[in-house]
């Protein structure tokens, strides 16, 4: 008896829905049996919340560890003729008017609306740790999986990320994941539907081929132009996680659970089982549902901001009904063949790691809506990110096949290094985006080098005359003046002129572990001073060891101090070069420049 007091007076005190489940409010697992009569509730068309039936037909014990499964047949309305459907991931279940849990999972091919259902009692965790703070770091980085495969080695922040140590990643939620097989048809945890407003149907299916396995099924939407009242919500009710909104919008929807005041749980099965997140949480309107041979869906869009995703958990999300969470505002400027700018902004949730990938599938849509998804383009890309440490610029200039994607790539990837670097944490407080496309093949390359001797003098300048071959077109000719130290010592000297590509792979071989950044400040001179793909370098060096000091080469340094200063070194920041730059040249053009050149000329005091 008075440990029932107490358990009581414990349960008034925490106001915990995991006590409250004995005031008959839920119906636990042990009290769920087949056969049983109950009702569940989803919203197919529009924001009115329909019921159907649901008959129970058993309880699976210990599908995962401290988990079990509830199976029932749907019945009534369109779930006849179309069967369980992705976006109803968290339609509640009720016996008696007591809940039971949420609908999330089904099986493939099934002939009738037969659906896995989570215990309530397994999601309401998520409800109380909805107050957690997001971690600063979650996941490793995602950016550079949204890169065309074929293009991922020529893009510099490919490099960059390897040497600041950032951990790259696939997207992957938790749903849409097989856990079961019966009879041939898998059992899955449902997609979500991924409803994106703007960007082309060709940008959909490349998102979905980046996406595949994560849990999403890309399907096109729009913005309804309506807004949804918090108080307006109630169990069964459409909602969804928005990770883009403004001029377009990327949102996953799916069905609230539980309302507890201005706490609910929803979905069912996790996001990305993230944990801790701050993700805005919006309302949705359904306009059809869509029947299909394998699942079939709910087409919706999102509409207002409800409240904030807090948790993202193993068998629901949580959140807290009310003011929205801060987001990073993008703006994007997408000109093409020097015509008009198409200016776009977004609000990118800032949950890492799926900020700096959604901001790239943002931009993605940004440019697939102004220019090209697919198709030969030339890209001058400028981007500035602004960080409580101050901006870093970015420029990159490339021959693509996939515009929208390598831009979506560039930005994400340099978002990530950034945030996910082993130097400091330092968060995204805003991105802008300039992009310039010209539709068509623009390439140049190096058709030809030539010096105007064999043989120079110490202090001499060497003039490179320097022939490009624009694609299908003519050539342009021009010089670049390199002038020999002093004190160069007799003997031969390499000549190397190549793209900014090749010039980045040569300085990567050459210096190896020397162009490791060691702090952030050298991080952020490493991103904003790597070349664009439209610089043409000329360099002259030789092969006596060259260093760099903490990630900074230091150029012309005497052979003697150089053996010196490397063999002395204990610390690691002093790193041997296998050759020395004595000088160093380059001039832009209008497009990227691809091919090399490589010679030897020599030093001969007595000229």
């Amino acid at each position: 008896m008075q440990l029932r007091l107490l358990t009581t007076a414990l349960c008034v005190l925490l106001s915990s829905p995991l006590c409250r489940a004995g005031d008959g409010a839920f119906v636990p697992v042990d009290d769920i049996h087949p056969g049983d009569m109950c009702v569940g509730r989803s919203v197919f068309s529009g924001t009115a919340v329909e019921e159907f039936e649901v008959e129970i037909l058993g309880v699976v014990r210990g599908t995962a560890p401290a988990s079990d499964l509830i199976i029932g047949r749907a019945h009534g309305g369109v779930l006849d003729e179309a069967g369980i459907l992705q976006g109803m991931s968290g339609s509640p279940v009720y016996r008696d008017g007591r809940l039971i849990g949420a609908i999330s999972s089904t099986w493939s091919f099934s002939k009738e609306p037969i659906a896995g259902i989570t215990p309530i009692g397994e999601m309401l965790p998520a409800l109380e740790s909805e107050g957690a703070a997001p971690p600063r770091r979650s996941g490793g980085a995602m950016g550079l999986s949204l890169l065309p495969p074929a293009e991922r080695a020529s893009c510099r922040l490919d490099g960059i990320s390897r040497l600041a140590g950032v951990e790259t990643t696939e997207p992957a939620g938790a749903a849409g994941s097989a856990f079961g097989v019966y009879a041939g048809g898998e059992m899955i945890q449902m997609s979500l539907p991924l409803v994106v407003s703007g960007g082309s149907d060709a940008l959909l299916r490349k998102a979905g081929d980046v996406l595949q396995g994560s849990g999403f099924t890309p399907v096109r939407g729009a913005s309804s132009g309506s807004t949804e009242d918090a108080a307006d919500l109630v169990p069964g009710s459409a909602v969804g996680v928005q990770f883009v909104g403004g001029d377009m919008s990327w949102t996953a929807i799916g069905t609230l659970t539980y309302r507890d005041g201005d706490r609910v749980v929803a979905f069912g099965h996790p996001v990305f089982e993230a944990g801790p997140v701050e993700m805005p949480m919006v309302g949705a309107y359904v306009h059809a549902v869509m029947p299909m041979t394998s699942i079939s869906f709910k087409f919706a869009s999102s509409t207002g901001v409800v409240g904030t995703v807090r948790s993202d958990r193993r068998r629901a999300v949580g959140g807290l009904l009310g003011a929205a969470p801060a987001t990073i505002p993008l703006s994007v400027a997408v000109r093409t063949d020097g015509g008009p700018t198409a200016g776009y902004d977004f609000d990118v949730t800032r949950t890492r790691p799926f900020s700096s990938f959604f901001a790239g599938l943002a931009a993605a849509g940004a440019v697939s809506e102004a220019a090209l998804t697919s198709g030969r383009a030339s890209v001058d890309l400028r981007a500035t990110v602004e960080t409580p440490k101050g901006p870093v610029s970015y420029h990159a200039v490339f021959q693509t096949s996939e515009p929208s994607m390598r831009v979506a790539g560039e930005l994400a990837a340099l978002m990530d290094v950034i945030m996910d670097s082993s130097f400091e944490d330092v968060d995204v407080t805003s991105a802008s985006l300039d992009v310039d496309i010209m539709e068509g093949e623009f390439i140049s390359t190096i058709e030809n080098v030539a010096a105007g001797k064999a043989v120079y003098a110490p202090g001499d300048t060497v003039v490179l005359r320097i022939t490009l071959r624009d694609w299908q077109s003519g050539e342009r000719v021009q010089d670049v003046s390199l002038t020999l130290p002093g004190d160069v010592p007799d003997g031969p000297m390499i000549v190397r002129v190549g793209g900014a590509s090749e010039f980045h792979e040569w300085d990567a071989e050459r210096l190896g572990a020397g162009l490791r950044p060691r702090s952030w400040e050298q991080l952020r001179d490493l991103i904003e001073k790597s070349r664009p793909g439209n610089v043409v370098v000329a360099q002259l060096l030789t092969e006596r060891p060259g260093l760099s000091l903490s990630g900074r080469e230091l150029k012309h340094v005497p052979g003697r101090a150089a053996l010196v200063m490397g063999a002395s070194s204990e610390s690691g920041s002093v790193v041997p070069a296998s050759l020395s730059v004595l000088a160093e040249g380059s001039f832009a053009v209008d497009r990227e420049v691809r091919g090399f050149q490589e010679f030897q000329i020599f030093a001969r005091a007595d000229q």
